[in-house]
């Protein structure tokens, strides 16, 4: 790796390492400090990850040949080692051609998943915020008590159905919970022990 970081820099804290949208005309390795990733969904960014020290980011826009698919910003002074993108596709370029396909097809899958995960985040967003404001459909049928028959019926099946919606994003979120869970219990089983967090 040392062989294709072509300098060290010094980041402060809240600097915009590398913006999503744009092309990549450097990856790099995390050498000291964290950094935050942030995609934009929907006009609003989404927290999408976290970035410790030795981890490389910048390097998907030169496998996958598109322009940054997530904003990087250090979270504290950062030290990051800079590698040009000749120097990546220079290395890559020796690899054989089957296995740089295989690779290019994994950052293609990759950059549709973290689109689907920043969507699924927003979402999940969305519903902790309804969560805790269900319709007492008891009390409301007291309030629209005179109103005619099937306007009454109405408003009232729209208040359960809000209710039952409610409950269902609860329970499915709890479930994409459950699941990101299983998976971070996998990433901690096949991740180095030295690199495993501290409990």
């Amino acid at each position: 790796m040392d062989s294709i970081i072509s300098s060290t820099e010094r980041i402060k804290d809240g600097t915009v390492i590398l913006e999503e949208g744009t092309w990549a005309l450097h990856a790099y390795v995390l050498q000291d400090g964290t950094a935050t990733v942030w995609k934009n969904v929907e006009g609003q960014p989404v927290l999408i990850g976290r970035l410790k020290k030795g981890d490389i980011f910048g390097e998907m826009a030169f496998l996958g040949e598109v322009k940054r698919t997530a904003t990087v910003i250090a979270d504290g002074d950062v030290e990051v080692g800079v590698v040009p993108r000749e120097n990546f596709v220079r290395a890559f370029d020796r690899l054989p051609d089957e296995l740089r396909e295989k690779l290019n097809g994994i950052v293609r899958n990759l950059a549709s998943l973290d689109s689907v995960y920043g969507q699924l985040t927003t979402c999940l967003q969305s519903v902790q915020s309804l969560s805790g404001r269900p319709v007492d459909v008891k009390q409301l049928a007291s309030e629209v008590d005179q109103m005619p028959e099937l306007l009454r019926q109405m408003v009232l099946q729209i208040a359960q159905r809000l209710n039952a919606a409610i409950e269902g994003c609860v329970h499915l979120a709890a479930q994409i919970e459950q699941e990101g869970k299983a998976v971070d219990s996998l990433s901690l089983a096949i991740m180095p022990v030295q690199d495993r967090p501290k409990r």
